[in-house]
């Protein structure tokens, strides 16, 4: 029961959130393999068929520019050409430029989501079955071939939960920035409101005697609202996560009609 239920976690593992991007030395690379493909054929006098093998490791060489967006499609196109391409010319593709065929099982590893690795994973090791099985490699070739692929495929695995693990501890180190900024706002705000409440007190205590004390207690408690108001709204700020930020200015005054209307109605509507 506890291996149908990893196999089927594996199947169900979602892609990483991140998506991958084509960068710009994705191009350098398939223009370098095209030069290096080139200079083989040109070079290389035990080729049985050079235009064949040119045309097949040219042809593959757009799909490294879909291995992190399409990874499933990059491999089962890769590998079932090289098939069709071994059945054709008798023989697996003879140019040493096509060992880039590597990096499709280790993008489907790292970019890929459980079905598509799984579905790629079959379709390599059907490659290498076929070809075996053909007689166009030996079975020794065939285990280090299935070798090869693996060890592609352990090595995407691997950076793709190094990834994920790098992404936790991201996220744990902004939850804690967070919690100590939710900790200063605390602080800031009590702060505040108890310099607003010893000022309304000593108002209050010598209104009597002195009434433009009370006036002047309301002013410095205006000002602490508004700096408690804009420090709070600062850290708000900080404290948002992947929510867009609220733009709209603070009520004044002159919203105290509208503030104070029913349900937030508008009494010039009514």
């Amino acid at each position: 029961m506890d291996v149908f239920a990893l196999l089927r976690s594996v199947w169900d593992e979602p892609r990483p959130v991140r998506a991958a991007a084509r960068v710009w030395w994705d191009w350098v690379l398939v223009a370098v393999l095209l030069a290096v493909a080139v200079l083989e054929v040109l070079l290389r006098q035990d080729l049985n068929s050079r235009v064949g093998s040119l045309i097949v490791a040219v042809g593959l060489l757009p799909l490294l520019l879909l291995r992190r967006s399409r990874p499933l499609v990059a491999v089962a196109v890769a590998f079932g050409v090289a098939a069709v391409a071994s059945l054709v010319f008798g023989g697996e593709p003879e140019l040493n430029v096509m060992v880039y065929m590597v990096l499709f099982p280790f993008s489907l590893f790292r970019w890929g989501c459980g079905r598509e690795a799984v579905i790629g994973l079959a379709i390599m090791l059907g490659k290498v079955g076929l070809s075996a099985a053909l007689g166009f490699i030996s079975v020794g070739e065939a285990v280090g071939g299935s070798a090869v692929l693996g060890t592609a495929c352990a090595l995407g695995a691997a950076v793709r939960y190094r990834g994920r693990a790098r992404a936790r501890e991201l996220e744990q180190v902004k939850l804690l920035e967070r919690e100590r900024l939710a900790r200063d706002l605390h602080d800031t705000v009590a702060h505040h409101v108890s310099a607003m409440a010893i000022r309304a007190q000593a108002g209050l205590a010598t209104a009597a005697s002195r009434p433009e004390a009370a006036i002047e207690a309301l002013g410095l408690i205006e000002s602490e609202a508004s700096r408690a108001l804009t420090e709070m709204r600062t850290m708000v700020r900080a404290l948002r996560h992947n929510e867009p930020a609220d733009m709209a200015p603070s009520p004044t005054v002159a919203d105290i009609e509208r503030l104070a209307a029913p349900a937030g109605l508008d009494p010039r509507s009514t």
